[in-house]
Order: C-alpha cells, then structure tokens, then sequence
C-alpha cells in the first residue's frame, strides 16, 4: 500500500492505489471523472468560484465574544449576520465525493476550502471519510489536516483507498475548520454519497 503522498495527476490516475493525500493544494489535484457531467454553473462566493447549489458553511465571533454559525447554498441568498458585528469570520466549502478506478485500484477523491477574514491569527481544515453503519456515522479513515497558515484562502485535494469486497456501505466526507481566536467550526459534509461495496476500514496507507 502507498504512503501518503501529495495528489497529482501520477498519484491518482496512474497508481494501483490512491493514499490519502494531505497538504495539497487542489488546483495540482486531477479532475478526470469515471463519465463526462454536466456543465456545472458557477457562482461567487467571497471572492470564490463555487459550483451553485453547494453548502456553505459560516462561523465566526461577534465583537461581544459570541460565536456563530450557520449554512446555506451557493447561489442563494445568505442567512442575515448576527447583530453584533463580526470580528472575524470563515467560510468553508466541501466538494462532492467521486469515485474512481475498479478493484483493488479504486478510491474516493473529494476537495475542501476555507477563506476567512477579520481578526484572527491562523488557519487550518481537517477532513475525514465517513461510512454508514447501523448505529450511525463511523469514520472509514482516520482524520487528517493541513498545517496552520496566515493565508486567508486555502483550497487541498484529499483522496483515499477503497477497501475493495470488504461489504457494501454509503461513504461521504465532512471537514471542519479552526481558525485561531474563533476556534473550531461544525462539521460540514459532502451534499452527494456514494454506495460502495469498500468495507469498514480503509486501507492502511
């Protein structure tokens, strides 16, 4: 099995294993697709190309130290602000999860954002793949971030092995972000899932 390794165009479509990619920015990941889609519409969402109709999720802090934090779709208008203004604020952004290859070669490939603004010092996401299970939502990987940056935007490409003839379950990633002076965020999913026959665990990288 592969260590984990920075996504590329190599790493994904070429490997017989896609690991679990961190620290890469998703503008170096691949977007080839199992079928052509259809053309996505875009709109503008802080300052960023979003596809419309995708969850976005806000938290942040008012100037009275109260924390906030609500989700809406890309396209739609934005939830009204708390009254107090905010200090500092993120927004967060998961994209849907696709699944690529066959057999012992196959994985899941997703991407997360996170911009903020106002005061604060640092930030950083995580991101973890989920799977259904009769007492609810089990982690199928473990969790795994980016490091701290002063950067307002960040933007990484994640994948991970599917544990191919390991039992059917419905898959679908979430992130969170932190944003140092505002904290964690909730935790955001994927809008889309996916039923897999890849089993409990992944495999280990």
């Amino acid at each position: 099995m592969h260590t984990a390794k920075a996504l590329s165009v190599t790493a994904v479509g070429l490997c017989a294993t896609a690991a679990l990619a961190f620290g890469t920015p998703a503008s170096a990941a691949a977007h080839a697709a199992d079928s052509p889609a259809p053309a996505a519409r875009y709109v503008t969402v802080d300052g960023h190309r979003v596809a419309e109709g995708t969850t976005i999720g806000e938290w942040g802090k008012t100037q009275d130290g109260q924390r906030y934090s609500f989700t809406y779709r890309a396209g739609e208008a934005r939830p009204t602000a708390p009254a107090a203004p905010a200090t500092a604020r993120c927004s967060v952004y998961i994209s849907d999860v696709s699944f690529h290859g066959a057999g012992a070669g196959a994985w899941f490939q997703w991407e997360t954002s996170q911009v903020c603004s106002g005061s604060y010092g640092s930030q950083k996401l995580q991101t973890q793949m989920w799977r259904s299970s009769w007492s609810g939502p089990r982690g199928y990987n473990d969790w795994h971030g980016t490091s701290a940056t002063t950067n307002s935007f960040i933007d990484y490409g994640w994948s991970t092995d599917c544990n191919d003839g390991g039992g059917t379950y419905t898959y679908y990633p979430v992130m969170q972000g932190y944003a140092s002076g505002i904290g964690w965020g909730p935790k955001t999913r994927s809008d889309n899932d996916l039923r897999k026959g890849c089993g409990t665990r992944a495999p280990n990288p």
